[in-house]
């Protein structure tokens, strides 16, 4: 775990910020958000589906955050299950948690859990004005529709990383990663998270150099709202990440070709595989792994052979780690022999 004493004398390096005034893009290669100091509050949200023992998660994030430098603030109806469809919340007062949470004095907002429900609350989000304020949202898997949120809707940067209700410090599951690398991102004590990549097609063995951006999440929503106005990616200048749970080999085949024949794919500069789960909290069966690998070989050899298509390999998504992965800021990658290093900014404006 992070202790307060390791983030202020690591994040102590960092050049104080200045605050934005409005939403107004900041300059490329400038910092699009403020690290967080000492002091500082956590917003927390329910976008999608509620988690089991919501107070007792209450109390255990409150008490993580107790040992560290930081504040969070979890409303006390955050979670009120909805019947039948079991949301975390209405669809108003989920949005409105959001909104809040960007008019607020919070300098980052992260989702307590992902599931199912977040694409519904979008129309109603986008109908508030648009905030005043840069925050990361930070969470992943059904948490991507905020990702697409703030990504092509906002045009600002966001943190594909474990949601804050489950994970290895406060509920493990099998995904067990904890909170410390995502805060290390939030407090600048790591301004720059660097991961190597499996090159999958000639274009990605033989090119030596990159720069470019990541945007993407989950396939299942960014396929869904692929093309929708206002949340759909723009892929120039940039590699797509795609990371997919609960699907078996010909659905996600369907979403990925889907994916491949749009602007998406054609107008990217590569793309990243993570991990590909056919069911939550399993290992694939060797049969249905080795679809999965050849769906996602085929495609980089045949489909996007003109582009750079790299795997992650157990780093991103539904697999046992999941690593902090910053959406929308600057990022370049190297080649050396056969790994491609990728070095990405936690919130440097692309």
């Amino acid at each position: 775990m992070i202790t307060r004493r390791c983030l202020l004398k690591r994040s102590g390096r960092v050049l104080a910020l200045a605050a934005f005034p409005s939403l107004a893009l900041p300059r490329a290669g400038t910092q699009a958000w403020e690290f967080l100091k000492e002091g500082d509050v956590i917003s927390v949200i329910a976008p999608s589906s509620p988690i089991d023992n919501p107070q007792e998660r209450y109390a255990k994030i409150r008490a993580y955050f107790a040992r560290t430098p930081f504040k969070v603030h979890i409303p006390d109806d955050l979670i009120e299950p909805t019947v039948p469809l079991d949301e975390a919340n209405t669809i108003a007062k989920r949005a409105s948690f959001v909104h809040e949470a960007f008019a607020s004095d919070a300098k980052a907002i992260w989702a307590i859990g992902g599931g199912g429900w977040g694409a519904s609350m979008l129309r109603a989000l986008m109908r508030y004005p648009r905030p005043h304020k840069v925050k990361p949202i930070l969470g992943y898997s059904d948490v991507t529709a905020l990702h697409l949120y703030a990504n092509a809707y906002l045009g600002i940067p966001s943190i594909h990383s474990v949601v804050l209700g489950i994970n290895g410090d406060i509920s493990p599951g099998w995904n067990h990663n904890g909170i410390d690398t995502a805060l290390a991102l939030l407090s600048g004590a790591t301004p720059v998270v660097r991961y190597r990549f499996r090159p999958l097609n000639a274009t990605a063995r033989h090119k030596t150099a990159a720069s470019a951006r990541i945007v993407g999440g989950n396939s299942l929503l960014v396929s869904a709202l692929n093309g929708a106005p206002g949340l759909t990616l723009d892929s120039r200048n940039a590699f797509v990440f795609l990371e997919s749970v609960a699907d078996d080999p010909g659905r996600f085949s369907r979403k990925l070709m889907g994916l491949t024949y749009s602007a998406l794919i054609r107008d990217c500069a590569g793309v990243i595989f993570g991990d590909v789960i056919a069911q939550g909290g399993k290992e694939n069966p060797p049969a249905i792994q080795e679809q999965f690998d050849d769906i996602v070989q085929r495609f980089a050899d045949q489909f996007a052979a003109d582009k750079i298509v790299l795997k992650a390999d157990n780093l991103f998504g539904h697999g046992p780690v999941n690593l902090p992965l910053p959406l929308n800021t600057a990022a370049s990658f190297h080649r050396d022999g056969p790994i491609v290093t990728g070095s990405i900014w936690a919130n440097r404006q692309a």
